[in-house]
């Protein structure tokens, strides 16, 4: 019973993970109405480093390193990674990408730390890998001719990046407790984050545009909920459990993704759904039919 209690608990926490990171897609949209790509991530990264300053406590330094890793790929990369390439592709369709973080998370743990996998999960990585490929080839235009657009691979890094630093995480960090991890990551982060907000003409655009203060509040919720708190409740669950069962967060969030996306007028087509559930589908070959 204890078990089965414990079991109810992960996959709630996944589905409170789910909503909460669906709607950042949308969020980030909003927040792009007046702000560059760097200074949504820049403004993300700084005011979640913020909120989490004061949980900041003893790290040893031996983790250093990874902790940096962890920083770099799994909170400031991806963060820059996202307002850029929703500026050329619609959010449902970057939601949708992220799907794929269980697949990277898989795939590096095989070649970088010596997860063993099964033959049905490579069938996995190869039926969610074409999922993405129909997407990136047909999904990014309203005609679906074969073209590729080079956001949508930006877009596709930040799962690759993701699933490598679950994998540092869980092998090198599992030791450090969830938010003081998530504080140190984003401390790391915010000497840059400044440095890019303030050299560019944030200020100005916040004297001036009319819808900037509105943004800037998206932005803020982006950064509080979809960014600190959530950070803080993943890494949690990657310790409790394992890293890819923690990535199959991006089971459920297509679920949210697109409801946003089609209540804000996007072009969602049948491209979308095709490619999400050959996405999906290689994701439950991967994690569910590996005996």
């Amino acid at each position: 019973m204890k078990s089965l209690t414990a079991s109810n608990k992960n996959l709630f926490t996944l589905i409170f993970l789910a909503l909460v990171w669906g709607s950042s897609y949308i969020l980030m949209k909003k927040g792009l109405v007046s702000f560059t790509p760097l200074q949504v991530a820049a403004l993300r990264i700084l005011i979640s480093g913020i909120v989490l300053l004061p949980f900041l406590g003893k790290i040893n330094k031996k983790d250093i390193p990874s902790l940096i890793v962890v920083a770099l790929l799994g909170s400031g990369i991806p963060t820059f990674i996202y307002p850029l390439a929703i500026t050329k592709i619609d959010s449902s369709i970057a939601g949708i990408i992220n799907t794929l973080t269980p697949v990277f998370t898989m795939l590096f743990g095989v070649l970088l730390f010596k997860t063993e996998i099964k033959w049905i999960q490579v069938l996995g990585l190869l039926i969610s890998l074409s999922g993405a490929i129909l997407l990136v080839l047909l999904g990014t235009s309203e005609t679906h001719e074969i073209s590729i657009n080079a956001y949508s691979l930006i877009a596709i890094l930040a799962p690759m990046f993701y699933g490598m630093s679950s994998n540092v995480l869980k092998a090198n960090l599992n030791h450090v407790p969830a938010l003081r991890l998530t504080s140190f990551t984003f401390a790391i982060m915010m000497p840059f984050a400044i440095a890019v907000l303030f050299s560019s003409d944030f200020l100005s655009r916040l004297q001036t545009d009319t819808n900037a203060f509105s943004s800037l509040g998206f932005i803020a919720l982006l950064a509080i909920f979809g960014t600190a708190m959530a950070l803080v409740i993943f890494n949690t669950l990657i310790k409790t459990t394992s890293a890819v069962y923690a990535s199959s967060v991006t089971f459920l969030m297509p679920i949210s993704v697109l409801f946003w996306g089609i209540a804000s007028g996007e072009n969602i087509t049948y491209i979308h759904f095709l490619a999400l559930a050959l996405i999906l589908l290689g994701v439950y070959v991967l994690n569910y039919l590996k005996k």
